[in-house]
């Protein structure tokens, strides 16, 4: 085995999620001693007592994208002060329920960021292309087809200057 494949070995990490049903609905997950609880709206047959899972998936989209941006802001020297997301997903729940041939997971997302920095929008327009090659739920959305739209705005401004 070369070094490059050992290191590559290395670098592979198992993540893993156990996950109770609770009732209708409802399941209690834990991944690495943290718990969170996934439910649907009562008008769907859940308690609403925790977000759905799509919920949970945008939600952590968002975060990912906010962490990578950090990650890569850091290493590019960026003063990057504060960070916000907001996304929408978009889902035709006829998928999950069977009663149409369309595709179950979102159709399109629609992402917004707003940097509270003070550097040149030509360092963070080269951010945004490091985030969107190495920002894995990024990659995992792209790769199933999800239209993605991202929208990088600076707080109080406008996207570009």
């Amino acid at each position: 085995m070369s070094t490059q494949e050992k290191d590559a070995k290395s670098e592979v990490r198992r993540v893993r999620a156990a996950s109770q049903r609770l009732g209708r609905f409802k399941n209690e997950n834990t991944v690495r001693g943290f718990t969170f609880r996934i439910d649907e709206p009562e008008k769907l047959g859940g308690t609403d007592t925790g977000p759905t899972p799509m919920e949970y998936v945008l939600g952590s989209f968002n975060g990912c994208l906010l962490i990578v941006i950090e990650t890569i802001a850091s290493e590019m020297k960026l003063n990057v002060k504060d960070l916000r997301a907001e996304s929408t997903g978009l889902v035709d729940r006829r998928g999950l329920f069977g009663t149409a041939d369309v595709t179950p997971h979102f159709l399109e997302v629609h992402n917004s960021i707003v940097f509270d920095t003070d550097e040149p929008w030509e360092k963070i327009e080269l951010l945004k292309q490091a985030v969107l090659k190495r920002c894995p739920a990024y990659n995992l959305f792209k790769d199933a087809g999800i239209p993605i739209t991202l929208d990088w705005t600076r707080a109080g401004g406008s996207e570009q200057e």
